[in-house]
């Protein structure tokens, strides 16, 4: 079957595009750990980063809209608060996977899960390069599936090659070489979206992106 569409008129009108969920996260997150007041337009108000949003205020963050921008008022790298409660990321694979980053680094003890679907789905690719990193990460099947439980502590940077390209798995390393004690090197054979290593550039981290 063929369809033809021939317009009479030229097509005239004004389009708002929705936010874009893995850079929203990003700016939540990179909001949270960084010291002052971050302002976002356009955050994409879905349950996804309704997640994030909750576990940051968990850990302490005030997070609130205003005027149709949502604040983050951020409290620095060691700002974050231990939480009372168990952390919940739902049904959001990037909540969970980017959080275990900076979550393996703060001086507290804190406790991840998800909903049923989130606790069947592996998260090995982010807890063994943080393992190597001296995070301490415990859950089901040696810390393979959620619930995951995480004592922070000092980091060392490493040098890791990513078995398959992902840009979750190497956000979440990038967040933990922020906190890392070196250089943390991240290599990837594909290039993944790169959304973290932009962001982390405009938040003024100390980056570098080498075969660009």
């Amino acid at each position: 079957m063929v369809l033809k569409i021939s317009a009479k008129n030229n097509l005239r009108g004004v389009i708002k595009l929705p936010g874009d969920k893995s850079i929203s996260h990003r700016a939540v997150m990179l909001g949270a750990i960084a010291r002052g007041k971050t302002e976002v337009k356009n955050l994409l108000e879905a349950e996804d980063l309704f997640s994030t949003i909750s576990c940051f205020r968990k850990l302490g963050i005030k997070i609130e809209k205003t005027r149709g921008r949502w604040i983050v008022q951020g409290q620095g790298l060691k700002g974050l608060s231990e939480p009372e409660d168990i952390l919940n990321a739902f049904n959001s694979g990037t909540t969970m996977r980017l959080i275990l980053g900076i979550l393996s680094a703060q001086e507290f003890y804190s406790v991840i899960t998800g909903d049923r679907y989130l606790r069947l789905r592996p998260m090995q690719r982010v807890v063994k390069p943080l393992r190597l990193m001296g995070a301490n990460i415990w859950g089901k099947d040696e810390g393979n599936y959620p619930p995951l439980s995480i004592k922070g502590g000092r980091l060392k940077a490493i040098t890791y090659q990513l078995p398959l390209p992902s840009a979750q798995v190497k956000s979440c390393l990038l967040l933990a070489g922020l906190y890392a004690q070196g250089e943390t090197k991240v290599i990837e054979k594909v290039k993944s979206r790169n959304h973290t290593e932009k962001m982390l550039n405009a938040f003024g981290a100390k980056i570098k992106v080498k075969g660009e």
